[in-house]
């Protein structure tokens, strides 16, 4: 069921989105979510109820207005109606500084650039996320400051603002990302550009020792013998020039130029 409420969440928050209000996909999507037997844990991993809350800001049909405040009525019934007192009671561990410095830090991060309207505060955000971490980690040692610090420099990563975008508009919930790896977080053209590297290496691996153009005219870098032999690849677009890779026979030294 969790699977079938990120579904309904990517969905509605594409529409939000792109502001594209079609009622009658609207409409199949809130009744099917008054058909599910959603739970508190459900809401706070998927983040729908969010995105329920915006999408009910955005319809000016009634009836769907009205279907998405019953929703909205029902899920809030689920929350906890303990007293201030009480909750700090229960959580004594929300004093903790370290804790409450993450939180600091995270929302910082959150907040580098303009906020996506709609969104939740950085304030609320960072402390979902914060939650997130520490109930996973259960403490604030070493594993903890590593997972708080990854996701503070990939939210400053002024290189990938659509990860801090993904998170503020809830396309990815804060315990999604408080669980994201380096490279899930990576942008999209750092991925390419390790791709690209990555090619690379494994092409110049291929190249066997005996491989190219025998030619006295080349000094090793290394031995400074001329027994050495050359080979020309093509490894950036097709009107920048060739690559030359050399190889020395005496030592086995390889470079390029």
């Amino acid at each position: 069921m969790e699977e079938e409420l990120l579904n309904i969440n990517r969905k509605l928050t594409k529409i939000i989105t792109k502001s594209e209000i079609d009622e009658s996909v609207v409409q199949t999507l809130l009744v099917r979510l008054e058909d599910l037997d959603v739970t508190l844990t459900m809401l706070q991993k998927t983040g729908i109820g969010k995105s329920v809350n915006e999408l009910r800001r955005l319809i000016s049909n009634e009836n769907l207005t009205t279907m998405a405040k019953n929703l909205l009525k029902k899920w809030k019934k689920l929350l906890p109606t303990s007293s201030g007192k009480d909750t700090e009671l229960k959580h004594p561990q929300l004093a903790d500084p370290v804790r409450l410095k993450s939180r600091e830090m995270l929302a910082k991060a959150l907040s580098i650039a303009a906020i996506p309207q709609g969104s939740q505060t950085p304030e609320e955000l960072s402390a979902q996320i914060e939650e997130a971490i520490f109930n996973e980690i259960k403490d604030t040692k070493m594993k903890y400051g590593h997972r708080v610090r990854s996701r503070i420099f990939n939210l400053r990563d002024l290189k990938n603002p659509d990860l801090r975008t993904r998170v503020l508009n809830g396309t990815i919930t804060p315990e999604q990302f408080a669980v994201m790896t380096s490279e899930e977080m990576t942008s999209e053209h750092s991925k390419k550009e390790h791709a690209k590297l990555k090619e690379l290496t494994y092409r110049e691996s291929l190249l066997p020792v005996d491989e190219g153009v025998g030619c006295n005219l080349l000094k090793c870098e290394k031995c400074g013998a001329n027994n050495c032999s050359y080979s020309e690849l093509q490894t950036l677009s097709g009107d920048e020039p060739m690559t030359v890779f050399a190889l020395c026979r005496s030592c086995g030294h390889r470079w390029r130029g």
